[in-house]
C-alpha cells in the first residue's frame, strides 16, 4: 500500500496506486462488487483480512489507503481491525461528511487515506491517538508514499521524480499514468516505482481509477498472476 498519485483532467481525474507488499499474502485477482443500501462499489479484495486498499462506487467516489500516517511508531498488537476494512466502511457511507461523522479510528493501525470525489480531495492522517483531516487542493496534482515502508528521504526522491514527469507530459492521460507507475526502479533512492527483485516486497499490483466526463473505469493489474480486469460505469 505504497505509492499513489492523483493527477487531474478535463472532466475528472485519475488516481493511480502500486502496491507493494509481500508475495505470499493472498489477495484477489479480480475486481469485486458490493452493494450496501444506496451505496455500490468496487474494490479488489485482500483475502487474508477482507479489506482492500482502494475502491470507488457508483457516484465517482475512490479512495485509497497507504500504510503509515505522519509520524513513526511502534506497533501495538493486536489492533482492533485491518485497516483496509476502512475503505469499506467508508464506501458504505453515503458521502465524505457521514463517514467523518462516525468512523472511529481508536484500535486501528495507522494509516494515510486519500478520497477523491468530483470538485473535492480529502486527506485523513491516523497517527496514534490523533486524526489530521484536511481538504487538498483537487485542481493540483499531489503524490504520496507509504510513510511506514519508506524513509523521508525516498519518498522526497519518489515526488521530485513525479513532479519532473508532469512537467514533461502536461497532458497525460491514464495509460500514460500507468506508464509512470509501472517503470522499474534504478535503484532504493531514484527511479521507478515499481520495486527492484532483490527487495524484501515486491510492486504486486497496480490499481487505476479514472474519473471522465462521462464514464467512470476502475482498473485492476495483477502482477503476480499476470491477470487484468476492469470495470466501466
Amino acid at each position: 500500500m505504497c505509492s499513489l498519485s492523483y493527477i487531474p483532467h478535463e472532466g475528472g481525474f485519475s488516481l493511480s496506486h502500486n502496491r507493494d507488499e509481500l508475495p505470499l499474502r493472498k489477495t484477489s485477482s479480480d475486481i469485486k462488487h458490493q452493494e450496501k443500501a444506496d451505496s455500490s462499489f468496487y474494490f479488489p479484495q485482500d483475502l487474508q483480512a477482507g479489506g482492500t486498499w482502494m475502491a470507488a462506487n457508483h457516484k465517482g467516489m475512490a479512495a485509497c489507503l497507504l500504510n503509515g500516517g505522519s509520524k513513526d511508531y511502534l506497533r501495538k498488537l493486536p489492533y482492533r481491525q485491518s485497516r483496509g476494512l476502512v475503505i469499506l466502511e467508508l464506501m458504505e457511507n453515503a458521502d465524505v461528511e457521514s463517514f467523518k461523522n462516525s468512523f472511529d479510528s481508536n484500535g486501528i493501525e495507522p494509516f494515510t487515506l486519500i478520497i477523491a470525489a468530483e470538485g473535492r480531495l480529502v486527506e485523513l492522517v491516523h497517527n496514534p491517538n490523533e486524526d489530521l483531516w484536511r481538504d487538498l487542493d483537487p485542481n493540483e496534482a499531489h503524490f504520496w508514499s507509504s510513510t511506514k515502508l519508506y524513509a523521508p528521504t525516498i519518498r522526497e526522491a519518489r515526488e521530485k521524480r513525479f513532479r519532473k514527469w508532469l512537467i514533461q507530459n502536461p497532458k497525460a492521460q491514464a495509460k500514460d499514468i500507468q506508464g509512470f507507475h509501472l517503470q522499474e526502479q534504478i535503484s532504493k533512492s531514484e527511479g521507478g516505482l515499481v520495486l527492484p527483485k532483490d527487495f524484501p516486497l515486491s510492486t504486486v499490483s497496480f490499481c487505476q481509477f479514472d474519473k471522465g466526463t462521462s464514464s467512470n473505469t476502475l482498473l485492476y493489474l495483477d502482477r503476480l498472476n499476470r491477470s487484468k480486469d476492469s470495470v466501466r460505469w
